[in-house]
């Protein structure tokens, strides 16, 4: 395949060229400012793109907003070369975007977000436990919050010489949102119209496809006991290692529950009707939005409201958000115009997905499940009593879960929801003191508070921990309240002159007040709930958990200014010096200052070739200084989760450090961009390197210190990479018109130093002896696990018992999650008035770890474990029946202790591995995370407006648009190799994944 579509690249590029010199006509000609335009930079300054000497790249409002989704980044992926865009598969889940590879070993990696020239908080609130994969809830990215038919345009400034007017916040790169504005309208107000329905279902290629001949237990071919003279399932039993089916009557769980329509009676031993796949239900998301907008030469304005009512494919689970946007701006004088922005957002969801280990539904489904259980007999056994009466009680006579809800008892009365309130909002006022000299003051601020509750209802597992209790609980309540604000107050003076007819000069001076607050308050019960059903803290069996409140803020003052200088629209120069003093590092430590240079020239101006419309090349250079985040300074005691009734209070676990310097980046870029042959092929191709160093880590300590870590400077690392872009038009007439758009890049993140005597620092230690690492001279994101034992020529040992020799470590790299690149080909056809576009989204390389295969190969849930053997026998027969398989690879030569043969003992697989104590290594269920997919479809039709023959109608189209319609290629089986538990630094890890969904939208737009 691969060899196949890039054959068929080069060939459609190609025969692009030739078609575009075919139809080529002299008229046909583009001007130099048309084809670079003007683009938003940092700051929100408009800059001809053609004079600066950075990668940019700028995608329009209507590739994010036509596609309707609970978070306008999912329709980025594929379409910004060097911006990797992680998808989410959790209902209202986070999405982990990243440009450019890593620059930060623990830190935040994700990019910056500016809505109108003001950054917007892009806050995460999900808990260590959760990203570690402990269980809990993705409570998803702030930053969704962002309404996509409000967005005029997306422009992405990929290295540090883009974002260093920023500072440090902007040290990943920054997305850089412009907003509709209000237009002056010759009559009356208009108003744009839109309405969408999305209708999702499971794509089975990414859920488990069972084993269908063996149902519950773990010893193999006999029942545990008898009843009444039949044979009885071992209900505690949460694996499919039991009998085989056979159709024999027997008691199953059933039987043995008040009011089940088998109590008491036998039924058929036989593989379920009805398996897990049938639990997901059709999922939906309407989206309707209104907008009124005018103007005339004074004032304009824009105003505009949004509904979201999405469900996802769980049951039990809604997701409302309401969306008023505003902006507006005004002449006060001839000179002073005012400007105006404010969104307003509130939003409630009700039953997030868990993820990771623990109470994980997906978990139950992925790992331990009975293939004789039917989900629709426990649906109904809900429904009829509300209790958690579920296939995994205890015995026949305790009827409690021995691990395991009802599924359905756990949607409907174990379920969470929270609500959000967000305000966002900028003023601004400029003022042209002559037509060189600009000055401008701005104030923003984004703030919102976030309600989280969470449940465990009275008859739950108890055998989890909840809340804030560090014991497991039977039932239990949990409140959290989540408060962030950030505030900029920007002050910044322009100059921009044109010197002679061939030289001028931009220049402006600013500076910049940051504040960031966050406040959490975080209570849970204690021993239970006193009375079911009742959930309050106050409800508390014992003396409810003290509460964890923390209240931090941080304050940056920057200053900084720049400089472009242009000759004969030809040769550009810019330069930028920053300062920032922040009080996150101690006095002596808090100054810092960062330059960045860059510079390019316009080859075409100097190139007079027909075939060559623009052409020019660039480089840059850049530093981008940082701090850490509030409380890194000072040791202090601090309140814990209560231990029963017994307050707790303990020393930081890590130590602060009062000497902690400002941590750098080093961003070096070079690049190439043209147009050829009358604007019908182009292409920007850029290389990068980022250098991020002095960072500030929790460094290994000696445990004498009665701490595991200190904060310190340490660590660097470097980022190689190429971005390339391409856009063709092969095909151009009058009433048709064939567009491609290629995304290619490649970055790799290595970790190139760290203290003397650190030789790794741990990103990441999860379930499974598994952990991701940031080596020395390594890989960043290396998933570490157990392996195979190996002899002199790589063959993998087999021990006596016929099981492969496993490592006593699980220190062995399986390579990164890094992917080695990816790609985007979106195509784009038109017809008069039709319009069909597909976008293939394409990941090579990278690595992911899956702790659902590792269970479900002990459990035997998958068909790896069933089948024949080399004899013919089915390999789940005994030793003494001819049963087990042959595993491939040498044994010790017992003629020649010291050397080896080929394998010729049989594993034993008429039990549970985990029973056996024959697992594989981590090592065997570590996979390629490559995958290529069909990201998109689209067709849009586009009404003439003299159809209508109306005023009041000035335009409508109609869409139909399916989203991750078709996993093309994929190596990781029964999963979306995008599944993870949330954004983050943890990648390369699935535990309890939740399925990807096939997505199928209708939408309609109006104008008036």
């Amino acid at each position: 395949m691969k060899k196949l579509t890039t054959s068929l690249l080069v060939l459609m590029l190609t025969s692009s060229v030739a078609i575009a010199n075919a139809q080529e006509k002299k008229n046909d000609t583009v001007k130099t400012k048309e084809i670079e335009g003007v683009v938003v930079t940092a700051l929100g300054i408009k800059r001809e793109k053609r004079s600066l000497g950075y990668a940019t790249q700028e995608v329009k409002g209507e590739a994010v907003n036509k596609n309707p989704t609970t978070n306008f980044l999912n329709n980025l992926s594929g379409k910004v070369a060097g911006l990797e865009i992680k998808q989410s598969t959790n209902f209202g889940g986070s999405i982990n975007v990243v440009t450019r590879g890593y620059k930060s070993i623990l830190g935040d990696n994700q990019a910056l977000f500016v809505v109108d020239g003001v950054p917007v908080m892009n806050k995460n609130i999900n808990s260590t436990n959760q990203t570690n994969g402990a269980g809990g809830y993705d409570y998803g990215s702030s930053v969704s919050d962002i309404n996509p038919n409000d967005i005029e345009t997306i422009n992405v400034l990929k290295g540090a010489a883009a974002t260093a007017l920023y500072g440090a916040r902007a040290q990943n790169g920054a997305v850089i949102i412009t907003t509709k504005r209000g237009k002056k309208n010759k009559e009356g107000i208009g108003m744009e119209f839109s309405s969408s329905i999305t209708v999702s279902s499971v794509d089975k290629s990414t859920f488990p496809t069972y084993q269908s001949q063996y149902g519950q237990g773990y010893g193999g071919s006999s029942f545990p006991g008898t009843y009444q003279g039949s044979p009885i399932v071992g209900f505690g039993n949460d694996a499919s290692y039991g009998s085989a089916y056979d159709g024999s009557m027997v008691w199953q769980y059933g039987a043995f529950i008040p009011g089940s329509p088998t109590e008491g009676k036998l039924t058929p031993w036989k593989m379920a009707e009805n398996g897990p796949i049938t639990f997901f239900e059709k999922a939906t998301n309407y989206v309707n939005s209104i907008s009124f907008s005018g103007g005339n030469d004074v004032a304009t304005y824009r105003f505009g409201y949004t509904n979201t009512n999405a469900t996802d494919i769980m049951p039990n689970s809604e997701l409302i958000k309401n969306n008023f946007t505003g902006n507006a701006s005004y002449k006060l004088t001839d000179k002073l115009t005012a400007n105006f922005y404010a969104s307003y957002i509130t939003q409630k969801t009700t039953g997030r997905n868990t993820t990771g280990y623990n109470d994980n539904i997906m978990t139950n489904f992925r790992q331990w499940w009975p293939t004789n259980v039917d989900i629709k007999d426990l649906q109904n056994l809900y429904k009829m009593s509300g209790k958690n009466y579920t296939w995994n009680m205890r015995s026949r006579t305790d009827l409690r879960p021995a691990f395991w809800d009802n599924p359905y008892f756990q949607r409907y009365e174990n379920y969470q929801n929270d609500s959000k309130d967000r305000f966002a909002g900028n003023f601004s006022l400029s003022y042209d003191v002559s037509k060189d000299i600009n000055l401008l003051f701005r104030a923003g601020r984004d703030t919102y508070t976030m309600m989280v509750e969470e449940r465990k209802a009275v008859g739950s597992y108890t055998g989890n921990t909840f809340g804030l209790n560090v014991v497991n609980q039977p039932s239990g309540y949990a409140l959290s309240e989540y408060k962030f604000s950030e505030t900029n107050y920007d002050f910044i003076g322009t100059y921009k002159k044109n010197i002679t007819d061939d030289f001028n000069v931009n220049a402006l001076l600013g500076g910049n007040i940051n504040v960031q607050r966050d406040y959490s308050n975080q209570q849970s019960t204690s021993g239970g709930l006193s009375v079911a059903g009742l959930y309050t803290i106050a409800n508390s069996a014992s003396s409810p958990a003290r509460p964890i409140i923390s209240d931090l803020s941080k304050y940056i003052y920057g200053v900084f200014g720049q400089v472009s200088l242009g000759y004969k629209n030809t040769y550009y120069l810019e330069g930028t010096y920053r300062r920032d003093q922040t009080t996150a590092l101690s006095a002596g430590n808090n100054v810092y200052w960062y330059p960045s240079v860059s510079a390019s020239v316009v080859f075409s101006n100097l190139i007079q070739q027909n075939w060559l419309n623009f052409g020019k090349i660039r480089a840059a250079y850049a530093e981008v200084g940082s701090d850490t985040g509030a409380d890194r300074l000072r040791n202090r005691y601090q309140s814990q989760p209560s231990f029963g009734d017994v307050l707790v209070n303990a020393y930081n676990a890590i130590l602060r450090n009062p000497e902690l310097t400002s941590q750098s980046l080093k961003n070096i870029e070079f690049g190439i961009e043209a147009r050829l042959f009358n604007n019908r092929l182009g292409f920007d191709v850029s290389w990068f390197q980022n250098k991020g160093f002095q960072q500030i880590l929790p460094l290994p300590v000696s445990l004498a210190n009665g701490v595991t870590a200190k904060f310190a400077n340490a660590g660097e690392l470097t980022t190689r990479g190429f971005e390339v872009s391409v856009n063709a038009t092969p095909i151009k007439t009058d009433n048709f018109s064939w567009d491609l758009n290629l995304n290619w890049s490649n970055p790799w993140t290595k970790v190139t130093s760290l203290n003397p005597g650190i030789e790794n620092i741990t990103i990441g230690a999860l379930q499974g002896g598994v952990s991701i690492n940031a080596p020395l001279n390594g890989d960043y994101g290396s998933i570490w696990t157990s392996d195979y034992v190996y002899d002199s020529n790589g063959q993998r040992i087999v021990g006596p018992n016929g099981a492969y020799l496993v490592t006593d470590k699980a220190i062995y790299d399986q390579g990164s999650f890094q992917a080695r690149w990816t790609a985007g080909l979106n195509n784009t056809i038109n017809y008069k008035n039709l319009s069909l576009s597909f976008l293939i989204d394409w990941r090579q390389g990278g690595k992911v770890y899956s702790l659902d295969q590792f269970y479900g190969y002990g459990t035997g849930l998958y068909p790896d474990s069933v089948g024949f053997n080399d004899l013919g026998n089915p390999i789940r027969n005994t030793l003494a029946n001819g049963g087990g398989v042959i595993m491939p690879g040498v044994m010790v030569d017992p003629n020649n202790p010291g050397h080896y043969i080929p394998n010729t003992i049989r594993l034993d697989k008429s039990q549970s591995s985990q029973v056996l104590q024959t697992d594989l290594p981590g090592a065997a269920y570590i996979y390629d995370a490559s995958f290529v997919k069909l990201r998109e479809v689209a067709i849009t039709y586009r009404f003439d407006k003299k159809i209508f023959n109306s005023k009041f109608i000035q335009g409508m189209s109609m869409s139909l648009i399916g989203n991750n319609l078709w996993i093309i290629h994929k190596n990781l089986p029964y999963a979306d190799p995008e599944a993870g538990l949330s954004s983050g630094n943890i990648q390369g890890y699935q535990s309890g994944v939740m399925p990807g969904t096939r997505n199928i939208s209708f939408n309609v737009k109006i104008n008036f």
